[in-house]
């Protein structure tokens, strides 16, 4: 059952050798060389079979660096991870070691737990990459994904070089709103009617895929007759599949001519004439022409100097002022970003702004917005002008940067200014494509000090609960909604219940695009805040905004914005449980500016400090605390799962027997007293950072070992967890359920009724085991337990428990279904899937003797 991975060690001293080997024959099967020429030749020999190198660096006929450079240009040994070993913990061996393509880095001399500690986690990150790689279909419709339809498209025009084809996308107008009206299963449920229609449409004369959220492509073979009726037909089957007759699709169709083009452009340029007719009424699709080929060449052009241009700082910040309505008074402003263009001239956002959301460069020119806008902000403090906020647009896509809060927190600082002086505005929009994450967030960028505001309100779909939920501090009112609601003699109500609404959350609020007097006066009436508008100024170059700001600092410019202002930078919190109040002090000092210290000395202080603060950067924990209460600390963070993610450094005075205790028990780290406090920062750094990229790899494997209907394991999932059981898992008990009936009650009462019964199945299965179990589905009326630690009676009264609970609950809900069960246990030495197999013969007995029970595997 356990498959062992295949450790290549290079090292030249044979003791060393040795050591290493010894450490890791207990886990591994271990291949031994004692230069890079060597162990060159053993990766031709195992090639991929070998799952991590443990390399030294100085050794002769082929040092490390010479073997990592080689290995590292040969694409089929560059993915094997690869951890340097050095003669000391220096940063310029790490960093030596990191740019020539090695994944981390160990001292000697050699700690055990460790390197088994680090061997274990980085063999699990590339496997679970591995595996997330290998998924070639969309979970949701079962197409092809987008990279493997590219990958197929791009094989089939090479294998067809004198065949013409066409690429045809598909997009669904205002999908969100789809979501937001009927509901996300809704959606979902149009996106594999979508799917379906795709599959029984193309069939065997093309391939589909599924390109991301509501695009679907697929590739035919070459036809000139695309008519506007095929279309039209497909989109009134479209609206058949949630019963409505509001669902509108658009196609685009790009004509391959040049095969050397990328599949993800040819997708584009599909899209492109998809996104062309969008609004037209009654146009079903359009094919990609030269007149959207040129469109597409400008954007090109932009393309190719947007670098450039960022170097040349040809992109400037103008600032659009902000007023308060009660005195008119100036209390900030937006900076907004212009494009000085040497060939093209004078550029506004809408040109370029667009293209680089796409291209992923947004982010790059966002940063150096934000660092130009601090900039001018501490320039005009050391000028003595009345403090101001500026506010600073953060993209989408600067959202899911998982150092975004870093990047901010780096540029304030570069600049000496708190966090409330830079205001954030996202989207309402952006708010609605992930909330969770997004949410989650802004949160921290809100608890770090930063000032959240709502740009474009009124302008999306957000619902009132979700509103409720989010971090703001204002709302920017949207420009388009401002300027038609105010000319509307009825609108004052709309207006006033936005701002009652705001009032309710304790925001304030801010009306964008006042232009006339009269808008103002409206705005004023109802209580708004804040306005900005051509009524007031135009955005404006940095040195006609100095004049405006050089006028006003003789003004009174105190105001609830500014208040705001006051809110101070809060570094990550690093706590220290610790007996000694001495070293506490020592670390808050050495520490200053990198982690705010907060101490305790006993395990129940610690446990209520954690219960209070769950966001804790990371824990240095004394093994040597009274009453063993190091160890009671760090066994209750092994215990709940939501400080998994908290990473944890054992400190003692040198003591092996403690360090390999605490490493045991779930400590992340171990350092010894006394020691170097860079050491310690180092060693916390490291953590965190593994820390999160554990949290990473817990969230691909959500992702990719989930069932998307049950919430369970999928076959993946549970073929992953197996592999992570031990041995004091075992015995464990293998059963696999079967739902008798549920394919003649999805014919009769349809596939809706039997996704139900199939969510109630997984609800008695989590019921009736623990946490430690695992649960999977993998199949379509298949589920499977690995119950751990299970004797022969808790199998049999395991098994017979489920299956009653599942007869009871369709005999009172009066469905005819039926739930069987197989069994068989599965000891240390045995094959997963052999006791699988064993346990659905069973099953096959039970089904054939006794439905609706549970069958026990026995030998003959």
């Amino acid at each position: 059952m356990f498959s062992r991975r295949k450790v290549l060690v290079v090292e030249d001293n044979e003791l060393n050798r040795s050591l290493l080997c010894q450490i890791l024959d207990s886990n591994y099967d271990v291949l031994e060389a004692e230069n890079g020429e060597e162990a060159l030749k053993k990766l031709k020999q195992y090639g991929e079979g070998i799952s991590l190198i443990l390399l030294d660096i100085v050794m002769p006929i082929m040092d490390g660096y010479t073997f990592l450079s080689i290995m590292k240009a040969d694409p089929s040994y560059s993915f094997i991870p690869v951890i340097v070993t050095t003669q000391n913990d220096g940063e310029s061996d790490e960093v030596a070691a990191l740019s020539h393509g090695a994944t981390d880095f160990v001292a000697k001399p050699y700690k055990p737990q460790i390197i088994l500690h680090r061997v274990a986690s980085i063999i699990n990150l590339r496997e679970t990459a591995a595996m997330i790689n290998q998924i070639q279909y969309d979970q949701l419709t079962g197409l092809y994904s987008k990279a493997f339809f590219y990958q197929r498209v791009k094989e089939i025009l090479l294998r067809n070089p004198d065949r013409k084809y066409d690429i045809i996308c598909s997009d669904v107008e205002n999908f969100k709103l789809i979501n937001d009206v009927f509901g996300i299963p809704a959606g979902d449920r149009l996106l594999r009617g979508i799917a379906d229609m795709y599959k029984t449409r193309v069939n065997n004369i093309g391939i589909c895929g599924r390109l991301n959220s509501d695009r679907f492509a697929c590739l035919l073979e070459h036809n000139n007759i695309y008519t506007n009726e095929l279309f039209s037909e497909i989109s009134t089957e479209v609206n058949n599949f949630l019963e409505v007759r509001n669902i509108v699709m658009k196609w685009g169709i790009y004509y391959i001519e040049d095969i050397s083009v990328s599949v993800e452009q040819m997708c584009d340029r599909a899209l492109l004439a998809a996104h062309s007719i969008k609004g037209q009424y009654g146009k079903y699709f359009a094919v990609y022409d030269d007149k959207l080929r040129n469109e597409l060449l400008k954007d090109q052009a932009i393309t190719d100097s947007m670098e450039d241009a960022l170097a040349k700082e040809q992109f400037l910040v103008y600032l659009q002022p902000k007023y308060r309505i009660k005195d008119e008074n100036l209390v900030g402003a937006e900076a907004l970003v212009r494009w000085i263009h040497p060939e093209l001239g004078f550029q506004p956002p809408d040109k370029f702004i667009p293209l680089f959301e796409k291209n992923g460069f947004i982010t790059k020119l966002d940063q150096y917005v934000w660092d130009k806008t601090c900039a001018l902000i501490k320039e005009w403090d050391d000028r003595g002008f009345t403090p101001i906020s500026v506010s600073v647009n953060v993209s989408r896509a600067d959202i899911y940067n998982a150092d975004l809060a870093d990047i901010l927190i780096k540029i304030i600082n570069k600049y000496g200014l708190a966090p409330s002086r830079l205001h954030l505005e996202i989207t309402e929009s952006a708010y609605t494509e992930n909330p969770k994450q997004i949410i989650d967030t802004v949160t921290h960028l809100r608890e770090l000090g930063f000032i959240i505001e709502m740009d474009d309100f009124g302008s999306g779909y957000s619902s009132l609960n979700m509103l409720n939920e989010m971090p703001i501090d204002i709302l920017k009112l949207d420009m388009k909604f401002i300027q038609n609601e105010t000319a509307k003699p009825n609108s004052q109500g709309i207006l006033q219940f936005i701002i009652d609404l705001a009032r309710w959350m304790h925001v304030s609020v801010v009306a964008e695009g006042v232009e006339t007097k009269d808008q103002l006066s409206r705005l004023s009436e109802i209580g708004c805040d804040y306005v900005q508008g051509y009524y007031f100024a135009r955005p404006l170059p940095k040195l006609e905004f100095e004049k405006l700001l050089s006028a006003d600092s003789r003004k009174d410019a105190e105001s609830e914005l500014d208040d705001v202002c006051e809110i101070l930078t809060e570094l990550p919190v690093l706590l220290i449980a610790d007996e000694d109040k001495t070293y506490c002090e020592n670390i808050r000092k050495a520490l200053r500016g990198s982690y705010q210290i907060v101490d305790t000395n006993n395990s129940t202080e610690t446990f209520g400090y954690l219960e209070d603060h769950p966001n804790t950067a990371g824990l240095v924990v004394s093994l040597t605390l009274p009453h063993d209460d190091g160890f009671k600390i760090i066994n209750f963070i092994q215990s709940e799962k939501q400080y998994w993610n908290l990473p944890v450094i054992a400190s003692s005075a040198a003591n092996a027997d403690l360090e390999s205790r605490a490493l045991d028990s779930g400590a992340d780290d171990y350092i010894a007293k006394p020691h170097n406090m860079d050491s310690l920062l180092k060693r916390v750094q490291r953590s965190v950072r593994d820390a999160a990229a554990q949290r990473k790899i817990r969230e691909l494997q959500e992702t990719a070992y989930k069932d998307h209907l049950t919430g369970l394991l999928n076959r993946h999932g549970l073929e992953n967890a197996v592999r992570s059981l031990n041995k004091k898992d075992l015995p464990a008990a293998v059963f696999i359920f079967d739902l008798d009936d549920l394919n003649n009650h999805n014919d009769e009462c349809g596939h809706r009724a039997g996704d139900q019964e199939l969510t109630q199945f997984s609800m008695i299965l989590r019921a009736c085991t623990s946490e430690k179990d695992l649960l999977a589905r993998i199949g379509g009326d298949e589920f499977v337990i690995v119950a751990t630690q299970t004797s022969a009676e808790g199998i049999e009264k395991l098994g017979h428990e489920i299956c009653t609970a599942s007869n009871n609950k369709c005999i009172k809900n009066e469905y005819t279904w039926s739930c069987s069960a197989g069994a068989a246990v599965m000891e240390e030495l045995d094959i997963f899937s052999d006791v699988l197999e064993k346990a659905d013969q069973a099953l096959l007995q039970a089904k054939k003797e006794n439905r609706g029970s549970c069958c026990f595997w026995k030998e003959g």
